[in-house]
């Protein structure tokens, strides 16, 4: 797989949700400075360690080479070790106020160790500066759903529907919220899309659904 210069984000919203990968592209992948092409390999091979060193020793020398934290920050990522993720993503959103990637990506960190106010707070700062970010969206929606507030839970599957419509795990989070709130057959017919769109969400989340029929006797 030909990795990209920008953030990559694996998300698992809170367990409710299977790992989805969401890249955040700001710069061509043909651009990339020679320097770097190791580290890309390195990541590309799995070795997400070994490219932190490398780029960590890098940025000493250049620490306002935004392709380099950038690929910091997706090594970080891929190690899952959050705490210096966050330090690097802090450290991109001071050099480039304009990077809504990297405040969604704030978001999604924050939500990881349990801040749910900063969480959501740079999801919505993110979303200021690009509407169209699905993975705001999603960390926003279960968030919300997390904490009650189903129907703007709903309101952020619908943001997400109306810029992709072909998401499947975006019918999962409808499905969930639809359930909390009462509507049963509605919410059979949201996991039945998000089946129709990945066949492979019934095995994880197939249960949700075989729960509302035996509960509600919904009609097949």
């Amino acid at each position: 797989m030909i990795l990209r210069l920008g953030i990559i984000v694996i998300v698992f919203f809170c367990a409710e949700i299977s790992s989805a990968q969401e890249v955040f592209e700001s710069s061509d992948p043909a651009i990339l400075a020679p320097a770097l092409k190791s580290v890309v390999d390195s990541l590309e091979s799995g070795n997400p360690g070994g490219a932190a060193v490398a780029l960590r020793d890098f940025l000493e020398k250049n620490p306002l080479h935004t392709q380099a934290l950038r690929l910091l920050i997706s090594s970080y990522l891929r190690m899952e070790d959050f705490d210096r993720a966050i330090d690097a993503c802090q450290q991109l959103a001071s050099q480039d106020s304009t990077d809504a990637s990297a405040l969604v990506t704030l978001g999604y960190l924050y939500q990881q160790i349990g801040d749910i106010i900063l969480s959501e707070q740079y999801y919505q700062q993110g979303l200021v500066l690009n509407p169209d970010i699905i993975a705001a969206y999603q960390g926003l929606g279960w968030i919300y759903l997390k904490t009650g507030r189903l129907e703007q839970a709903l309101d952020m599957a619908s943001e997400t529907t109306e810029r992709m419509p072909h998401y499947a795990l975006n019918y999962i989070l409808m499905g969930r919220a639809l359930t909390a709130q009462g509507f049963f057959q509605d919410a059979a017919i949201a996991y039945n899309r998000a089946f129709a769109l990945q066949n492979d969400l019934r095995k994880q989340y197939g249960i949700l659904l075989q729960e509302l029929g035996l509960r509600h006797q919904l009609k097949r």
